[in-house]
């Protein structure tokens, strides 16, 4: 009873606008979305698998490991490009829904949630439904109204965070039925993702990587690099960058650089077919008035833990200072 009496307390105090640290909460009408016939509950613990590997394989997805969380962040074009961006946020004011910032992710198992207030989240499971949500407001920081929507599957969470100037979800909206469009062609094809680590639609593939290569661009500052690089390798494993001063061959930065730039990216059976990688990273050594010469390698460790090195490239550079 104490249960049910504290629920109703939560959700009464949201519906008549609720105080917190940031904007006004408010469970807000003009803000519903309808779930229909979602296919995350179809994601069986094998079917997972499958998941994992379209995902890695598809330059349109980030695959991440965090602080024990599996989770993948869906990029979204800029500036007519689809790059790796800080912590997943995209802002859009060039769009047909109007201004907006998003995050869209796919988390494996445990939510990746929001911050440790949760107050502003709204929960839901994959069953048909309308629905309406949680909207934190505007306020000083925040330029428009805000929300974010977990719907929980079994192995499986869509996880989505819009800002609008108006509370209504379009972008929600729209970005639930094209996830659930994609979820249902991983199901589709599962033996040719199991088999090749790719599904046999274009449309859902950004670009397309048919050489091998290894670039290093600038960054937002100096001191921040991006990585890209087509690889091929033949088994499952991880990714990741060192950096190296190549006059002393001292490494840079390794204990942020490392977990920063490590990614699950997909790979074949036959180890022909080349994946995308991706990561940016930032080196601390140095400062932004003086140039020195970095090594850049890509290695790559299998699910042993044997490690071996893919490609490697050298670049004047600078450290980052605050």
């Amino acid at each position: 009873m104490r249960i049910i009496i504290l629920a109703f307390i939560i959700v009464s105090s949201i519906s008549c606008g609720f105080k917190r640290n940031g904007g006004e909460l408010v469970l807000s009408e003009n803000a519903d979305i309808v779930l229909l016939n979602l296919s995350i509950d179809k994601f069986t613990s094998d079917k997972i698998i499958a998941l994992k590997r379209y995902l890695a394989g598809n330059p349109r997805w980030e695959v991440l490991n965090e602080h024990g969380k599996l989770y993948a962040i869906r990029k979204e074009k800029q500036d007519g490009k689809y790059l790796t961006s800080l912590n997943g946020y995209y802002s859009n004011f060039e769009d047909s829904l109007g201004d907006y910032e998003s995050r869209v992710i796919i988390s494996l198992g445990q939510y990746y949630g929001f911050g440790n207030d949760e107050s502003g989240i709204t929960f839901t499971d994959s069953k048909d439904k309308q629905l309406s949500m949680i909207i934190e407001r505007q306020h000083d920081g925040s330029p428009g109204n805000s929300s974010y929507l977990i719907i929980k599957g079994s192995n499986m969470n869509i996880e989505i965070y819009e800002q609008a100037k108006n509370e209504r979800r379009n972008f929600t909206q729209k970005t639930i039925g094209e996830l659930n469009d994609e979820l249902s062609n991983v199901l589709k094809y599962e033996k040719e993702i199991n088999e090749n680590g790719i599904i046999p639609i274009s449309t859902y593939y950004p670009f397309k990587v048919d050489s091998l290569y290894f670039d290093i661009l600038d960054g937002m500052q100096s001191g921040i690099y991006v990585v890209q690089a087509g690889i091929r390798i033949d088994k499952d494993g991880i990714i990741y960058t060192k950096v190296f001063n190549s006059s002393t061959n001292e490494r840079l930065s390794a204990n942020r650089i490392t977990p920063r730039t490590t990614r699950r990216i997909g790979w074949s059976k036959s180890g022909r077919i080349i994946f995308y990688y991706e990561s940016e990273l930032t080196v601390y050594e140095g400062d932004w008035d003086h140039q020195y010469n970095a090594r850049f390698e890509i290695w790559f460790k299998d699910e042993n833990g044997k490690e071996k090195k893919l490609l490697e490239k050298s670049k004047q550079i600078s450290g980052w200072e605050r």
